[in-house]
């Protein structure tokens, strides 16, 4: 079973950002840790799911799901659509909906399923949104959003940017912190 997954954001890859440096982190210390590449080409929320369903058997309440931008969109359909509990959420950058950015947009809008993400607070224990006050992609009211329907702790990176490798984190320490406080 994995204790982690890891979820890249759109048009991204798992050795992108401070996903390696958490991987190393994570097994280091003894974690299974999976960090699966989801389609850049052709992506579409059900191109990764075909992805991650390959990966069902090895997921249940002791696994919890980190994900970047894209990633908890993608991470909270899949757990309302398979209807999985899990432990915890780490969701860093989160929105649920359009951003306003064409070449994103175009591509993201397939994540966007279900209308009310109150639902999804079902299926995990608890969920952490860690977001910038100066993200150039996201607007911060659609991470506050999503937050406040997960019922999320929130912790604001003050000028941290898409909280990337763009915006100088390649080791996200607020991160790390929260996984170790938590599980």
């Amino acid at each position: 079973m994995y204790d982690f997954v890891i979820v890249h954001g759109s048009y991204g890859h798992p050795f992108e950002n401070w996903g390696p440096w958490l991987f190393n982190s994570l097994t280091a210390e003894g974690k299974n840790v999976l960090a699966p590449q989801f389609p850049c080409m052709d992506q579409c929320y059900e191109n990764w799911k075909s992805v991650m369903d390959a990966y069902l058997p090895f997921i249940d309440e002791n696994t919890s799901f980190i994900g970047h931008s894209l990633g908890p969109a993608f991470i909270l359909n899949f757990l309302m659509d398979n209807k999985i509990k899990v432990n915890n959420l780490y969701l860093a950058a989160p929105f649920y909906g359009l951003i306003n950015i064409k070449e994103f947009d175009d591509v993201n809008r397939t994540f966007f399923k279900y209308p009310d993400l109150t639902k999804a607070r079902s299926y995990f224990n608890k969920a952490f949104c860690l977001y910038s006050n100066n993200d150039p992609y996201v607007p911060m009211n659609l991470s506050q959003s999503a937050a406040e329907q997960l019922g999320a702790e929130v912790k604001i990176i003050p000028n941290g940017g898409h909280l990337n490798a763009s915006a100088g984190i390649v080791e996200f320490i607020e991160l790390k912190r929260e996984i170790d406080r938590n599980g």
